[in-house]
């Protein structure tokens, strides 16, 4: 058993922007900074003012935020729905817990196509939820990156 396992059953959090308390929204802006910003050495600027028009997922392990991602909707990153700012504390990492959220997000607007900007070393990782890359590779805050579309019908 990993030693940081989740103390919940797996309970998926979800709100919308205007609907996160206050101690909800530091902890994710907390986690998103410890992880892309101190971790992967990457300064650029998190508060890109997509938060307040998306849909915030999340799992805790007791009170505390352990993954995160945010469903944006059509028209503000892409003209399709995106994915973005998946992200799971290093210590609970390899449980799986970032798939369970990718996998409700898509579930959630099922039969809409999603587009993402990921990280060229997680490309495999998202071709296993249908995404397919649709960009030659580029840089994004330094990073290596793909745009990747999923049709999400569930027919890839």
């Amino acid at each position: 058993m990993h030693p940081y396992s989740l103390n919940m059953d797996n309970v998926i959090f979800k709100k919308r922007f205007h609907e996160l308390n206050v101690d909800e929204l530091y902890q994710i802006l907390d986690l998103r900074s410890k992880v892309f910003v101190l971790e992967q050495h990457c300064l650029y600027a998190d508060i890109d003012f997509k938060d307040e028009m998306s849909v915030h997922y999340w799992m805790k392990d007791e009170h505390k935020i352990i993954a995160y991602l945010r469903l944006i909707p059509p028209g503000i990153r892409f003209k399709e729905h995106a994915i973005s700012r998946v992200v799971t504390d290093s210590k609970y990492r390899h449980q799986g817990l970032a798939k369970k959220l990718i996998q409700q997000a898509l579930d959630d607007i099922h039969g809409h196509p999603v587009r993402i900007s990921g990280q060229a070393y997680l490309k495999h990782y998202y071709e296993t939820f249908g995404f397919h890359v649709v960009s030659d590779l580029y840089l994004e805050d330094d990073i290596p990156h793909y745009e990747m579309l999923n049709p999400n019908d569930h027919s890839s």
